[in-house]
C-alpha cells in the first residue's frame, strides 16, 4: 500500500510540472544579455587582418561572419561592438576588401573612393569609424596598378587626355604625391613612376587624413587608435604593410604645421580659421 501511495504522490508532483511549464505566465525563453566584445589593441587588429590576407593568398579563406547568425547580430547589436578596422581603399573592382582580410559582416568599416583619396567626405566617414564605430586601427590601403594615380601621373607628364567633369577634383589630392615620387626619383621616368607615386598617394592620404581631422590626432596620440599605410597588389593578393616610422613623421609634421598656423593666426586675426578647428553639426 505503501508502495502505490508513493507512486501517486510522484504521479501528482509530475502533473503539476507538467501544467505549471505550459502555464502562460511563465516564459517560455530568457533573454540571455549581449555581451560586449573587447576589442584587440591596434597591434592586435594589424597582426589579424596580416593573419587573413594570408589565408587569402594561400588559399584557405575561412569566409568568417557570414552565416545567418552574424546577419542577426548585424539587425540587432551595435557594430561598434565588433568592427575591428577602419580601411580606406580604392574603388577599384579588384581590391575586394572584407576578400582580401578573410572579413566578414561587421568586421570592417570601408571607406572606399577612387584613388583612395582622404578629401573632406572620407576623412568624415573615417572620422566616424574610429570615434563612433570604435575601431583600435585605420588603414590607408593604396594598390598597384591604380587607374587613379596612373591618370594624374600621365596628366602630370602633360600626356593626359579629357576627363569627365568631376573626375579632376575628385583626384586632384593625387597630384602632390606624384610631384613629389618624381622628386625623390630624379632618374626614374615615364610609367616607371608610377609604383612610387602609389606608394607616395598612401603617404599623402595619411598626410591629408591628419591635416584634416584634430579628432585622430588625438586619438592617435592618446593611443587609442593607429593609423598604418598598405599597399595591395592585384597579381598576387598580398598586402604590404609600409613603415609605421613614416606615420609617427607625418604626423609630428602636421602638429607642427598646425602649431604654425595658431601661432601666425595668433598674430594676424584676420586670418582664415585653421585646420586646427572642427565644425560643429547643427540640429535640425
Amino acid at each position: 500500500m505503501k508502495k502505490y501511495s508513493t507512486c501517486a504522490v510522484l504521479a501528482g508532483c509530475l502533473m503539476l510540472l507538467l501544467q505549471t511549464g505550459c502555464s502562460s505566465d511563465v516564459p517560455e525563453t530568457v533573454p540571455v544579455k549581449a555581451v560586449k566584445v573587447v576589442k584587440p589593441s591596434p597591434d592586435g587588429v594589424k597582426a589579424m587582418l596580416t593573419e587573413g590576407n594570408l589565408r587569402f593568398v594561400s588559399g584557405a579563406s575561412t569566409y568568417p561572419h557570414q552565416d545567418a547568425l552574424r546577419l542577426s547580430q548585424a539587425g540587432s547589436e551595435d557594430q561598434g561592438d565588433h568592427a575591428y578596422a577602419t580601411v580606406i581603399a580604392c574603388s577599384d573592382s579588384r581590391v575586394p576588401v572584407e576578400l582580401i582580410f578573410d572579413a566578414g559582416v561587421m568586421d570592417l568599416f570601408v571607406v572606399r573612393v577612387a584613388g583612395n583619396v582622404c578629401d573632406t567626405d572620407e576623412v568624415g566617414s573615417i572620422e566616424y569609424g574610429l570615434s563612433h564605430v570604435n575601431t583600435p586601427l585605420m588603414v590607408v590601403l593604396g594598390h598597384t596598378q591604380c587607374g587613379a594615380v596612373t591618370a594624374v601621373t600621365h596628366a602630370v607628364h602633360g600626356e593626359g587626355h579629357r576627363l569627365e567633369r568631376n573626375i579632376p577634383p575628385l583626384v586632384d589630392n593625387i597630384i602632390p604625391a606624384v610631384k613629389r615620387a618624381m622628386a625623390d626619383h630624379p632618374g626614374i621616368h615615364g610609367d616607371a613612376i608610377i609604383p612610387y607615386a602609389i606608394e607616395a598617394n598612401v603617404w599623402q592620404g595619411v598626410e591629408d587624413l591628419f591635416m584634416k581631422s584634430p579628432s585622430t590626432r588625438t586619438l592617435v596620440k592618446q593611443g587609442k587608435a593607429k593609423v598604418v599605410g598598405a599597399i595591395y597588389d592585384v597579381s598576387t593578393g598580398s598586402v604590404s604593410w609600409l613603415p609605421d616610422t613614416r606615420v609617427d613623421e607625418i604626423l609630428a609634421q602636421v602638429e607642427a604645421s598646425v602649431v604654425d598656423v595658431l601661432t601666425r593666426a595668433e598674430a594676424s586675426p584676420e586670418m582664415a580659421a585653421s585646420p586646427e578647428t572642427e565644425t560643429p553639426v547643427s540640429a535640425h
